[in-house]
């Protein structure tokens, strides 16, 4: 898979992710005066908003790298994170519109325009800033946490903006909220794969096998190649490749490769020769057992 499609399936799931939410939050403006204060309100919906994206964006790792045990692990984190986040920045909004009010003195109609939209647009980039964070949480990566954030926080107020501001100036508000929740998924998602990308380390390319053509972004300080789930870059399918074969470090502004367990399966070989350590550079070919990955600039 390419990071062409890589990026379209991630965009897809925010776009779905940003459909499946919509229904739900026609639901509880339906109900909103069931509850018995706005807070409420905004915390029980913040929650269910979140959740839902979360759980969506959390899977797309695992869904590229073909693994059943990275889709429930970041479903599950992307569940909670969402949840917590959807909460957090709903309740955030309510404290900025407050602030809003109270220290620019503003009058009640800039306050309807202008305010507490923003606010409420602050609260879903506050819920993206969470989302995003999926995958560098469930790595342990700051790098990818980073980006996640910085993703998330800037895709979470653009499609929050358009949900707040159109549904105050246009008529069609159902149709609005549903254009800016799947502008809010593909956002986050949009945004991460463009800051991913400008924070690249380089590309690892598979050359050979049912995966020929397979790209995986080098995005951590420190990856493992192996057959295993819980390798970073997986190489399902390929003879004796490890379930932890070999470890990428990002090191004095180098990039480095080490066999785990040299002793085994051939190790790891760099342009046709065995290493034990090895600074890579761009358009060398790495043998892992039977796969061969060309390493590329992004």
């Amino acid at each position: 898979m390419t990071l062409f499609w890589k990026r379209a399936i991630i965009c897809a799931l925010g776009v779905s992710a940003g459909v499946l939410v919509w229904p739900v939050m026609e639901l509880f403006l339906a109900q909103q005066m069931q509850f018995p204060n706005y807070l409420v309100f905004s915390v029980a919906s913040g929650a269910a908003f979140g959740l839902l994206f979360g759980v969506f964006l959390g899977t797309a790792e695992g869904i590229i790298a073909g693994s059943n045990y990275r889709i429930m692990v970041g479903a599950g984190t992307g569940a909670a994170l969402g949840l917590l986040g959807g909460m957090l920045g709903f309740v955030a909004g309510q404290a900025v519109l407050f602030l809003v009010g109270e220290l620019m003195l503003i009058g009640e109609q800039e306050v309807r325009t202008i305010g507490f939209p923003l606010a409420r647009a602050l609260g879903w980039a506050v819920l993206g800033l969470f989302v995003g964070s999926t995958e560098g949480i469930r790595v342990r990566s700051l790098r990818k946490l980073v980006m996640g954030l910085a993703g998330g926080f800037l895709g979470g107020f653009l499609g929050g903006a358009v949900i707040e501001y159109g549904a105050l100036y246009l008529e069609q508000a159902a149709a609005v909220r549903l254009a800016g929740l799947v502008l809010l998924g593909g956002s986050v998602a949009l945004f991460h794969a463009l800051i991913e990308r400008q924070l690249s380390l380089g590309v690892l390319r598979l050359l050979n096998g049912r995966f020929k053509g397979k790209e995986f972004v080098i995005n951590q300080r420190r990856s493992v190649i192996g057959s295993g789930a819980g390798s970073d870059f997986i190489l399902k399918g390929y003879r004796d490749v490890l379930e932890r074969h070999a470890r990428l470090r990002y090191k004095n502004r180098e990039l480095y490769i080490e066999p785990l367990d040299p002793q085994r399966a051939g190790g790891v070989l760099v342009n046709n020769r065995p290493i034990a350590e090895q600074r890579l550079k761009y358009e060398d070919v790495i043998k892992i057992g039977s796969a061969k990955l060309f390493f590329r600039h992004e």
